[in-house]
């Protein structure tokens, strides 16, 4: 029951100013079809004559000419705008979402590899999938005490070439999210400020002198937060939230 109300809730709030706009164009786009056949000069056009809509078609006309050219008006211009301006820019979000999403699935897997790396040695790919859900990364990383997450942090600490590698890693998702703030126009403010706030901390833990002390603790808590689905005001959740906002775009 809380989970129902819980997605109906989700759903209300993701409804942003281009769903409205959608009703809206649907909704005048109706109206002025009804403009079109009530004020044309011919109550019914000839293919639907001797049709169960002739009777009704008959009872709306009024043959105005004003209705019936600012309906017609309006359905050309809503045809142009879909066709010039709207379906183009769907298209192209399309395909920012689906690179966006490409590139954090390869986040996933390449910092997990190097996690792997660290802590066991050998591994192999179908592993790497497997341990892109969180829920198996938890128990993954969490057995015997959380024994080989803590022989991934020795291993990071033992090798800077890794830890330059999982820095690039968040660098090349850190740009595609920017790329994503810079080109898309995100209406719904929780998501934006949500990739922004994404954003700015992954640049700080590479740039800001803080994190630079114990940059291994810094960084594996973020990954960690990121595999397994854990935050610090929420504890332990069961959804990722980074995917379900890439969703949301």
């Amino acid at each position: 029951m809380n989970l129902g109300l819980q997605r109906i809730r989700i759903a209300i709030e993701m409804l942003n100013y281009e769903q409205v706009l959608k009703v809206g164009l649907l909704f005048f786009a109706l109206v002025a079809i009804f403009g079109v056949f009530a004020g044309s000069n011919e109550p019914v056009v000839w293919f639907l004559e001797g049709t169960t809509l002739e009777p009704l078609l008959n009872e709306l006309h009024i043959g105005n000419s004003i209705v019936f050219n600012l309906s017609v008006g309006y359905l050309v211009s809503t045809f142009f705008w879909l066709l010039v301006v709207y379906f183009p820019e769907r298209r192209r979000k399309t395909i920012l979402r689906n690179n966006l999403s490409r590139r954090y699935q390869s986040f996933k897997e390449d910092t997990i590899q190097i996690l792997l790396s660290c802590a066991i040695n050998t591994y192999d790919f179908e592993l790497v999938k497997e341990l892109c859900d969180h829920r198996r990364f938890r128990a993954f990383f969490d057995e015997k005490n959380k024994e080989r997450w803590y022989s991934a942090l020795n291993g990071l600490e033992e090798n800077t070439d890794r830890i330059n590698d999982l820095l690039l890693e968040l660098e090349m998702l850190a740009r595609e999210v920017a790329y994503i703030l810079d080109n898309v126009s995100i209406q719904d403010p929780k998501v934006h400020d949500f990739f922004k706030r994404l954003n700015e901390h992954i640049y700080r833990l590479k740039n800001a002198s803080v994190y630079s002390g114990e940059q291994v603790k810094y960084l594996s808590s973020f990954l960690w937060e990121i595999h397994a689905c854990w935050n610090r005001i929420d504890g332990q959740q069961d959804k990722d939230n980074i995917r379900e906002m890439i969703d949301t775009l």
